[in-house]
């Protein structure tokens, strides 16, 4: 397998201009996060019409590549999302044509399948998975390590066509364009809204009044500084500690040093007089809104029926052969009820094979019912299942 290694501003540039004319470029990454809020980048794989390119970001900056991603060029990856999001940041933009073969393959029923399991299944031919736990930023590069990344390449097109192939079939295409137009139009600058951020904190949801207050203004504080820092934000601060502080609302150091699940190493360079400022300030503020003291959602539907209602969209998931994740989830369900308008279930291609059907239930036009194979099925009112 033929790959070329680019670490040379010129010969990036040669790359470049090869790779804007091409119909269409097989994109992956290799990178590493474990121990930083952003991922650190540690190589870049592009494949098209034969040629391999495997571009050394540690060595080159890749922002010429944006002229590749704003050509007419079709990019395709797999399972996109921190490969986009880390692109986003080194090269400053986003592929205008983008497909993912792990979405696509979600219109075929696999869900969230590895892109090794999908080339054995439609191309019969098997990777080598050997070096995926590589330390990727040490350099040099192994020959075994090369061969690795380009073959992550190497398969897209033919494994792209394939699922187009089978998605036609089955006269998806619409709904695997109109989906993959959705995900592109994301953002992916990799950065949580600071405050919002206490939304991820399980042990601090139920807090009311001046504490919640300050477990929001806390948070927010944690992962601005994670983000200034570039480490996780467990790095910076627990969540425990977070809670804890809210709870006790520390007004010195030598209290706050006292509370459960606070971590003296958290408290280094400044972070101890930062903290209690904080909390100082949340509690001398103006009380937020409802809207920022509040999770979305709370839509409560009567009788259970966001249970049986998740259980039928299971069901309608197997019978129309789709992912389920990729179909919806009780959050969506919940949003539909409470005529949010962004809803996923009530636009679009999940409109027409779920959210229009739960209209119709709402409207009390249809029904829900146990169906003989103890599956929730949805029938008319004359008792004809809806299929």
């Amino acid at each position: 397998m033929a790959h070329r290694y680019i670490e040379h501003v010129r010969t990036l540039e040669e790359a470049v201009r090869f790779l804007s004319r091409a119909e269409l470029v097989a994109i992956d990454t290799e990178f590493h996060r474990e121990r930083s809020y952003f991922a650190k980048l540690a190589l870049v794989q592009i494949a098209a019409d034969d040629e391999v390119f495997l571009i050394d970001p540690l060595r080159v900056d890749l922002a010429p590549l944006a002229e590749v991603f704003e050509s007419d060029a079709e990019a395709v990856f797999h399972a996109a999302n921190q490969d986009l999001e880390i692109l986003n940041r080194k090269v400053g933009t986003v592929p205008n044509k983008f497909f993912d073969t792990q979405i696509a393959s979600g219109f075929l029923g696999y869900s969230t399948p590895s892109l090794g399991s999908l080339v054995e299944q439609f191309l019969g031919i098997e990777l080598d998975k050997s070096d995926r736990l590589s330390d990727w930023l040490v350099r040099p590069l192994e020959e075994n390590q090369l061969k690795y990344a380009a073959q992550d390449v190497l398969y897209l097109a033919d494994l792209r066509d394939a699922i187009v192939d089978a998605v036609v079939n089955l006269d998806r295409l619409d709904w695997l364009v109109e989906e993959l137009g959705d995900y592109i139009s994301q953002d992916f600058s990799g950065m949580m809204e600071p405050n919002r951020a206490w939304q991820k904190i399980r042990e601090i949801r139920g807090l009311k009044g001046r504490s919640k207050q300050v477990a929001i203004a806390v948070a927010a504080w944690r992962e601005t500084r994670a983000i200034e820092e570039d480490r996780p934000p467990r790095f910076i601060l627990a969540d425990l500690a977070i809670a804890t502080i809210a709870q006790n609302l520390p007004k010195r150091v030598s209290e706050l040093k006292a509370l459960r699940g606070v971590d003296s190493r958290s408290l280094l360079n400044g972070a101890d007089i930062e903290i209690i400022s904080v909390v100082a300030k949340a509690l001398e503020a103006q009380g937020l809104s409802d809207e920022e003291m509040s999770m979305p959602d709370p839509i409560e539907l009567p009788g259970g029926a966001a249970v049986f209602l998740n259980t039928w969209l299971t069901s309608r998931a197997k019978q129309l052969k789709i992912d389920a994740n990729l179909l919806g989830s009780r959050s969506d369900i919940i949003e539909l009820f409470g005529s949010v308008p962004q809803g996923r279930l009530s636009k679009g291609w999940r409109k027409l094979v779920v959210g229009d059907y739960v209209d119709r239930l709402m409207k009390g036009e249809i029904a829900l019912a146990l169906g003989a194979n103890g599956e929730i099925e949805m029938v008319e009112n004359s008792g004809e299942v809806i299929h």
